[in-house]
């Protein structure tokens, strides 16, 4: 039995006609007429009726259209699974900070493929801890994350490599109707904030760098505390409040000046966008040392993000 058979079936059952069913399957009516006739012999029952015009399919048949269906998707659902199980053991997984694997990765993913177009690539997105954890436990080869002199990764030598890809900011922002407001609020008057949780990654940032300064001359109202960097811009864009947005997250709402900087009330925080490679030995091992001596020898790019956020303040600049 060849599962070309089967997909025939199905074709007919679909349309219900031969010459459009055969038509579908790109093959001509009396090659298609001879693949149900063999499918027929194979499954040792009639599956049409052909003593009556139009098309009829047997009691049999009719009785069992819907195990045809379900019968096909999960052969190819069973290949499908199969074929992801052999390309992740054979591939690379890349755990990433949540922002990151939308704003970064796929940049860098494109980079890696140009060093190894053969190369077969798992992504991974989680928050910090866990993403630094995945690569400690040996569940990923590749880390993509953010650091900072107060919040280091700490990944000993000894497991991996280190190489700073670039850097991003977290930029306090606002869409222009609140940006209009907060440009000109008195010292003390309330600023409404959208922040991170204490506890996390960015909110440690920001605690530790900004948010004090802004606390000491502005009451700050926390409107909405979420985890979620892609949550927090949604609720920036429609003026919910100011937040530390990563920018490389929002390039193009700053380009397109939906989101605008708020120097005034509070600066930017710089960190690093670091790639750990896992040291290993074998072949998976020989690779990724390839890969990350031309990463480290790659000269450096100033990220789109950077040129975006010099832009906007450029424009943001009152005339003298």
């Amino acid at each position: 039995m060849e599962l070309k058979w089967l997909d025939d079936y199905v074709a007919l059952i679909e349309t219900g006609n031969f010459s459009a069913a055969a038509a579908r399957r790109h093959v001509s009516q009396p090659a298609f007429s001879r693949r149900i006739q063999m499918l027929e012999q194979w499954l040792g029952v009639t599956l049409i009726d052909r003593r009556r015009k139009p098309l009829q399919f047997t009691p049999v048949a009719k009785d069992n259209q819907l195990a045809f269906r379900s019968l096909v998707t999960r052969i190819y659902e069973f290949r499908a699974a199969l074929k992801s199980a052999s390309l992740d053991s054979a591939g690379i997984t890349i755990a990433a900070q949540h922002t990151l694997a939308a704003s970064y990765v796929p940049a860098f993913l494109e980079r890696l493929r140009h060093l190894d177009p053969d190369q077969n690539f798992r992504i991974r997105s989680e928050n910090r801890a866990d993403s630094v954890a995945m690569l400690m436990r040996g569940e990923a080869e590749i880390l993509i994350t953010y650091d900072t002199p107060q919040s280091p990764c700490n990944v000993p030598e000894q497991l991996a490599r280190r190489h700073v890809l670039g850097h991003d900011d977290l930029v306090l922002v606002a869409d222009p109707a609140l940006h209009r407001r907060l440009s000109r609020v008195a010292e003390g008057a309330r600023v409404p904030m959208l922040c991170f949780p204490p506890d996390s990654f960015f909110g440690q940032a920001v605690r530790a760098e900004a948010l004090p300064e802004l606390m000491r001359r502005q009451q700050v109202v926390v409107r909405c505390v979420s985890e979620f960097a892609m949550g927090l811009r949604e609720l920036a864009l429609v003026g919910q409040g100011a937040a530390w947005l990563p920018a490389s997250l929002i390039r193009d709402d700053l380009a397109r000046r939906r989101l605008l900087p708020l120097s005034r009330l509070g600066h930017s925080v710089r960190m690093d966008i670091v790639v750990y490679f896992a040291v290993l030995a074998g072949d998976k091992g020989e690779s990724l040392q390839r890969s990350f001596e031309l990463l480290r020898d790659a000269p450096a790019k100033r990220s789109r993000a950077a040129r975006a956020v010099a832009a906007t303040k450029r424009r943001s600049r009152p005339a003298r």
